[in-house]
């Protein structure tokens, strides 16, 4: 339990950490790009926005699911750790690492303030779900060399393509399948928290869709990953122990 709580804090810390050095990079702005891909499947987040706020309880339900991220995944290392399934808990903090990876990554390269700052600077919302916000800001004074302290008592996310809550709504449900009696309501907690990244998370549909693939990309990897660190590191350490533990030999006297 103390080894999953260091790893859960340093792994989380770090990743926060390097999602704000990416975001520093002045790399030119891909909102129109994406904005684009959400028109190719039909959606426009304006218009979705504009009736999504017309249902206050659905815009709540939506809310909650999006704020339910940290939970999921301290609770998945809790329950692995405590049903001792160490190998699938080294495989969810590497597919995890995986996908942090591969979006933070990709946000340096495909850097975008989000739906919100961009489609509806102007706009005035009485109930759309609004957790995700501040993330436009935080990465325009980044670019801008205005913020160059971060507070970790404030931390955000500020990814917004693509979007690592829908990464973890695949990740989390695929951690728990072993128990049916979790992964059922898991599973349509992170449905619903892969919708509501959207609105909640100032997220396009492109992210979200994209999010997802990386989930899935990260489980599909983290198998190879993890037995390719066992092979080079865990099996090295173990000789060293084995080593270290041999009874040493007596002299032999001419």
């Amino acid at each position: 339990m103390l080894e999953a709580a260091v790893a859960t804090i340093v792994i989380g810390l770090s990743l926060a950490c390097l999602s704000y050095a990416g975001a520093a990079i002045d790399l030119p702005l891909r909102d129109a790009e994406i904005i684009w891909i959400d028109r190719q499947f039909g959606f426009d987040w304006s218009s979705v926005m504009a009736r999504l706020d017309r249902c206050p309880l659905l815009a709540a339900i939506l809310d909650g699911a999006y704020a339910t991220f940290t939970t999921q995944l301290v609770g998945t290392v809790f329950l692995l750790a405590v049903t001792t399934r160490m190998r699938e808990l080294d495989c969810f903090f590497v597919s995890f690492v995986c996908a942090s990876t591969i979006a933070e990554g990709i946000s340096v390269v495909i850097p975008t303030l989000g739906p919100m700052p961009v489609l509806a600077s102007g706009a005035h919302f009485a109930n759309l779900p609004s957790i995700g916000r501040t993330s436009a800001g935080i990465m325009l004074a980044l670019r801008a060399g205005e913020l160059r302290m971060i507070d970790f008592e404030a931390l955000n996310g500020i990814i917004s393509f693509p979007s690592l809550h829908a990464a973890v709504a695949i990740l989390v449900p695929y951690a728990l399948r072993w128990n049916k009696l979790l992964f059922w309501p898991i599973a349509a907690l992170d449905v619903v928290m892969l919708v509501s990244s959207v609105p909640s998370g100032n997220h396009y549909l492109a992210d979200a869709l994209c999010g997802a693939a990386i989930g899935v990309v990260a489980i599909l990897s983290a198998a190879n990953i993890q037995s390719w660190i066992e092979n080079r590191f865990v099996g090295s350490l173990s000789i060293l122990r084995l080593k270290s533990f041999e009874p040493s030999r007596p002299a032999q006297t001419l």
